[in-house]
């Protein structure tokens, strides 16, 4: 996936957008002119509406057909092109027609100008963007070290952030762990001009229509034409990730599409976990642009399994491969609302959030600084957030229908499709599903029964005494280095550690990790961190106090 980024109200030299977009190097073309710059490595410019592209579009010839009834002609059938031709014939409403996994940016700088920026219903490639209000600039990326890269200074850490991603793996709402920083929603058109905050307009799917995953077709494939490789889905192996979300795809797709890897030890399917004792020295120098490529903390050390992954199919030379990563989260939110179901009415909510959460609401709680707990409880924490929105969704619903829109629209863009569209972009592979999330989400049904698999307790076996990884997160976690945020309580994490060394259990040690991770993300990025100032202290009614009366002086 190459990277498109832009900034409107402002002179941005083209070198400029060249730096920011890292890695794409030379294949980034930039489209420029007065206060409006885009870069991309799939570009287009005519008529006073230059657009750039990122992802894929599907079914082009519907679209070309529309595009010419319009009374348009497209020389090139380039996807950008047809954006761009799109846009001019339909205006901000040019998304109807287009299918697949993509992300947008069109300029248009006939008459007055403005920027418009969009995603695939399903969010399945992330878009981010920043409004300064003081410079009157907006600018946007598809990944976030470009976004920051455009910024003149550095964004601060969004205050709510440690608490939220402890709490759901990742922000939501739109939010990441940068202020000010935003993720645009999927399914949603921003439209920004000169003067004016951007407006979000959230799209409705077309009745009828499934929710598009990445190099989704407009029609849902059969099962026999899904196993040709070239035919059906576009990918030209399955990631070879072990997990229910790999032989969901293996079941849809046939067991002819040859698999992606092998896994950097060689291995195939059995592939050990990716904190094998073998690499974990090699950690300190992996993880920092890990989270680099990422651009967020990531809890679940799976994720670097993941990446290695993408990084040996593209060793391989493929171009495009199932995500079965992105297939996993999908059985995993499934599992968890079936599980959801089961339950009581008194409990239900609290048990979801806890599978939900990398840290237990319990763990929490002890480890957050004096301050920082303090400032949650005072503005309300991301659980009890969480809690009053499903609960409401739920009544007004059902419980199933609150959950499982929880889990696609929400949860599967800000965690699984962000987390492989980085990763595979990364390593320039395309991360593709061969079906719509919905479509998945109701084939994973078998795949979902009965409690989750155990942990293989292959990150706890390295947090003991001696264990290989324990010197490293100590360090890390370290009281001089968790002073600088102010947030973690530096007593808890020695608690913390203390517990795990006396008994070691894989929930400690997760998390450890996802404390770990943060960290790290902190030094990497450098967001400036402000201290929660203590919320003030209430003023109470006076108490009653009894009359005063003169007494008489004894004689």
């Amino acid at each position: 996936m190459s990277r498109i980024l832009g900034q409107f109200g402002t002179d941005t030299a083209p070198y400029v957008l060249r730096e920011a977009a890292g890695r794409d190097g030379g294949a980034v073309r930039v489209l420029h002119g007065a206060g409006w710059a885009l870069a991309g490595a799939t570009a287009d410019a005519d008529g006073g509406v230059a657009a750039v592209l990122t992802g894929r579009l599907d079914v082009r010839l519907p679209l070309l057909s529309r595009i010419e009834a319009g009374g348009r002609g497209v020389a090139e059938r380039a996807p950008a092109a047809l954006v761009r031709a799109a846009f001019q014939t339909e205006g901000p409403g040019f998304t109807e027609p287009l299918r697949g996994g993509y992300a947008v940016a069109v300029a248009d700088t006939r008459g007055a100008q403005r920027l418009v920026l969009a995603t695939d219903d399903a969010g399945s490639i992330p878009l981010y963007h920043h409004w300064d209000r003081v410079r009157q600039v907006f600018s946007f990326a598809s990944d976030l070290p470009a976004l920051l890269a455009l910024l003149p200074s550095r964004p601060a850490l969004w205050q709510p952030g440690l608490d939220a991603y402890l709490t759901t793996g990742a922000a939501l709402d739109g939010h990441t762990l940068f202020d000010g920083v935003r993720m645009l929603p999927p399914g949603t058109t921003a439209v920004y001009e000169r003067g004016a905050g951007p407006r979000l307009i959230r799209r409705d799917p077309a009745e009828g229509a499934t929710v598009p995953a990445p190099g989704t077709p407009g029609r849902e494939p059969r099962p026999e034409r899904a196993r040709r490789s070239r035919g059906g889905t576009p990918a030209e192996a399955l990631l070879d990730l072990p997990g229910p979300g790999t032989a969901l795809l293996r079941e849809l797709t046939g067991p002819d599409l040859p698999s992606a890897g092998p896994a950097p030890d060689g291995a195939g399917a059995g592939a050990p976990p990716p904190l094998d004792r073998r690499r974990v020295r090699d950690l300190p120098a992996l993880l920092p642009e890990f989270v680099w490529r990422l651009g967020q903390p990531e809890a679940d050390p799976g994720a670097l399994l993941v990446s290695a992954l993408y990084a040996a199919a593209r060793r391989q030379g493929l171009g495009t491969v199932l995500a079965s990563d992105a297939a996993e989260e999908i059985v995993a939110g499934r599992r968890r609302v079936e599980a959801a179901l089961g339950e009581g009415p008194q409990d239900w909510l609290s048990r979801y959030a806890d599978r939900l959460a990398p840290v237990p609401a319990a763990h929490r709680a002890r480890l957050y600084a004096r301050d920082y707990r303090a400032f949650l409880d005072d503005r309300g924490d991301a659980a009890h957030g969480l809690a009053v929105r499903l609960g409401a969704e739920a009544e007004r619903r059902s419980r199933r229908a609150a959950l499982t829109a929880f889990e696609l629209d929400e949860l599967l863009p800000a965690r699984g499709l962000r987390r492989t569209a980085h990763l595979a972009g990364g390593h320039a592979v395309s991360g593709l599903l061969p079906w719509s999330a919905r479509r998945l989400w109701t084939a994973a049904a078998p795949y979902a029964a009965g409690p989750a698999p155990a942990a293989a307790g292959t990150l706890s076996g390295l947090l003991v005494p001696g264990g290989e990884l324990m010197d490293f997160v100590r360090e890390t976690l370290s009281p001089s280095r968790l002073r600088i945020s102010g947030l973690l309580s530096r007593r808890s994490v020695e608690k913390l550690f203390a517990a795990q060394l006396d008994r070691p259990s894989e929930r400690l040690a997760g998390t450890i990790w996802a404390l770990v991770v943060f960290e790290l993300w902190r030094e990497e990025f450098g967001p400036a961190v402000r201290r929660p100032v203590p919320p003030p202290v209430r003023a109470k009614s006076p108490a009653e106090l009894p009359a005063l009366t003169r007494r008489a002086p004894v004689l």
